[in-house]
């Protein structure tokens, strides 16, 4: 790896929707056994899911996921008022982890605990750089009227004009409220909500909606750390780990939700292109990402129609996480399943590999709340 690192680009926000290769995963014996339900936690392989609550409410079950002893994120399935979704699991990756570079341990944890990815239901790419000011970069050349300026597919021909898609927040002292500015781009599509009679909780005419699917922020990271984040320093020593001369992050980021996302899924697979696990845990694809986006997000050019870099090219070699892994240790002694076999989880109850009593507790639906 190169000596000084200049700009890197990774995930800060990810969020799957998985469902799973065998019939009576882990989710199902939890939710159709209340026993199962109760214990704390459950092992599978270096795997390990421990019970917590859901901050959303949203979901029945809860748990932490960790390999080895590392703490990779969370998961949750048992939708509220959505039985037609009990067999989706979301999994969503902490921050951290990111930056500590155990996202690596994601695909054994998939086969640890029998997931397949279905769809990706959130992401945030991060373009993080030391020397360059994005918000004040990208300002300057918005004020510049010699400049022509595409937000979101369009260019703004009435410089006069209120725009709703672009707006500004800043935060710091009275002696000097703009210490701190942030740059927004955001945004509005009408998002039409398949009417679903049977299972329809919310709306009973599931009208049209407007929301932001597509997001774009520039920002003082560093700042931000320091005066609303202090529990994120990980990030500034994975950085500093890396150039040790940087004494300020500047942050792009771009944000997408599931509908947008599944727009580029689509995209992908008639180019022959799915998206593949493999995928998410590549920079070359992350940075193939941020580069269609960033250019419908935001175009800017100058009087001769030349096209003005607003981000630098990131490395996008292997960064090692600052803060070491634990690796677990010996060979992973989960017994290998076949499919449709019931999955193992180690606890309490002497009854639960018990395939006939599992039988009767699933087909009779015994134990459902």
């Amino acid at each position: 790896m190169q000596d000084e690192i200049n700009a890197t680009i990774q995930w800060d926000k990810l969020t799957l929707c998985c469902t799973s290769t065998v019939e009576n995963n882990f989710n199902h014996t939890i939710m159709f056994n209340s026993d199962e339900a109760a214990v704390c936690s459950h092992s599978f392989g270096y795997t390990t899911l421990h019970k917590e609550e859901d901050n959303s409410r949203r979901y029945k079950y809860c748990y932490q996921v960790t390999y080895g002893l590392n703490i990779i994120g969370n998961i949750k399935f048992g939708l509220y008022g959505q039985p037609q979704h009990d067999d989706k699991i979301w999994f969503s990756i902490y921050i951290k982890t990111f930056y500590d570079n155990a996202i690596q341990f994601l695909p054994a944890i998939f086969e640890n605990l029998n997931l397949n990815l279905h769809h990706v239901t959130r992401i945030h790419i991060a373009l993080d750089n030391y020397k360059f000011k994005f918000d004040a970069i990208i300002r300057r050349n918005l004020r510049n009227k010699e400049n022509k300026v595409k937000l979101l597919g369009k260019y703004i021909t009435d410089r006069k004009k209120y725009e709703k898609r672009l707006w500004y927040s800043n935060s710091g002292s009275l002696d000097n409220p703009f210490a701190v500015r942030t740059l927004y781009i955001k945004n509005k599509r009408r998002i039409k909500y398949p009417k679903n009679k049977k299972y329809n909780t919310v709306d009973a005419e599931n009208a049209d909606d407007s929301k932001t699917t597509i997001g774009f922020a520039a920002y003082d990271k560093g700042e931000e750390i320091d005066n609303n984040s202090p529990h994120k320093t990980y990030i500034l020593d994975y950085h500093k780990a890396h150039n040790p001369k940087c004494k300020n992050i500047y942050r792009e980021e771009i944000r997408l939700e599931s509908e947008e996302w599944r727009r580029y899924e689509e995209k992908r697979k008639k180019q022959g292109k799915p998206i593949t696990l493999t995928d998410l845990l590549s920079k070359e694809f992350l940075y193939e990402v941020w580069t269609e986006y960033i250019d419908r997000i935001i175009v800017i050019r100058d009087s001769k129609n030349r096209k003005i870099d607003l981000f630098p090219k990131p490395y996008l070699g292997e960064c090692k996480g600052k803060l070491p892994l634990t690796l677990p240790q010996g060979p992973d002694e989960s017994p290998f399943i076949e499919y449709n076999d019931i999955p193992f989880i180690e606890n309490r109850n002497k009854d639960f590999n018990n395939i006939e009593y599992l039988t009767a507790k699933f087909f009779n639906n015994q134990d459902y709340n």
